[in-house]
């Protein structure tokens, strides 16, 4: 299937617009007093988590305060639209975007590397009916989809930034894939076991609370990536033991957190600065400590994956100690 630039914008558009009917609403619920708004993602996602994280950490120099959102492509749309100040997004899908063409995204400089997304591909254990006629219930033909590659002519069920990720592997590869927007993973999976999608992509960091919380009873499995990945891109191995998923293939996709480009001597510029450099400067605990297992994944602190810079904060130390690990 070809998917013209044309009918790409229009679709994220269309999806950022019904996932993100609330963003001003979730914008203005954001606490007046605080120094930064960081755009995150769900309650229950790893951009919430880390974001507590960095409040816990970090609040002294900098107090930050959540605007909810979708995800990283919805964060994309809050920074653009300046209803927050910093947020958490993908690398592939922030290059996509910007792309595209809007001059505010291209703008956005990067604080830091974060953790990796993975795309979790969900899909029954029992298989999807598809090809099935609707005055026919006997009709149709069960298909299992185990791997990324079964997936050639499937209806998919996409949440947050894998709207994004999922049309850019589609023009990638070619497959046929349709996809339908759900607002939360949630609905994607009700989508799912009532066989209106064949499979659901939702992207998170590891573990992602999404896909953990549902047990080896559930009927549903996850499908091991079995591709070549293209940059920024790459593949990364983890375990769901509570979906059968031991050393699993996923594709992973590299986080940012990111900010508008604020004048350095400005209020918000120097609060951005503070932030950059208290993270820099307690990755250690952040590492080791009683924090999400995503900090782990940061590597070098001053890699902002070709992404320009924001400021010139001093991360030597921090960048040759977490190097190591």
């Amino acid at each position: 299937m070809k998917t013209t630039k044309i009918s790409v914008i229009a679709g994220l558009a269309i999806g950022v617009l019904t996932s993100g009917a609330t963003m001003t609403v979730h914008a203005q619920e954001a606490k007046e007093e605080c120094s930064l708004r960081i755009a995150t993602g769900p309650a229950s996602g790893v951009y919430t988590q880390l974001a507590r994280d960095i409040q816990k950490v970090c609040g002294k120099a900098a107090s930050v305060c959540q605007v909810p959102s979708t995800g990283g492509l919805q964060n994309l749309m809050l920074l653009s639209a300046s209803e927050a100040d910093i947020g958490f997004v993908q690398v592939d899908v922030l290059q996509q975007m910007a792309k595209e063409g809007d001059q505010n995204i291209q703008e956005l400089q990067a604080v830091m590397p974060m953790h990796a997304n993975l795309l979790h591909v969900i899909t029954k254990t029992d298989g999807s009916v598809v090809g099935a006629n609707k005055w026919n219930p006997m009709s149709g033909e069960q298909l299992v989809y185990r791997k990324f590659s079964d997936l050639k002519g499937a209806k998919v069920a996409t949440v947050g930034s894998a709207q994004a990720l999922g049309q850019a592997l589609e023009r990638q590869l070619g497959y046929g894939m349709g996809f339908v927007l759900a607002n939360t993973d949630d609905e994607a999976i009700k989508m799912l076991q009532s066989n209106q999608v064949q499979a659901v992509f939702t992207t998170g960091g590891w573990p992602y609370p999404s896909v953990s919380r549902h047990a080896s009873t559930s009927g549903l499995m996850l499908a091991e990536y079995d591709l070549s990945p293209q940059t920024p891109l790459t593949t990364t191995k983890r375990n769901y033991t509570n979906l059968g998923a031991y050393n699993y293939r996923f594709l992973s996709a590299p986080n940012l957190l990111v900010t508008r480009p604020f004048k350095p001597t400005g209020e918000k510029g120097k609060q951005v600065a503070a932030l950059q450099n208290c993270i820099a400067s307690h990755m250690d605990e952040l590492q080791e400590g009683q924090y999400h297992a995503a900090w782990k994944e940061v590597r070098n602190v001053g890699d902002t994956l070709g992404i320009t810079r924001y400021g010139k904060s001093d991360v030597t130390k921090a960048t040759v100690r977490t190097a190591t690990r």
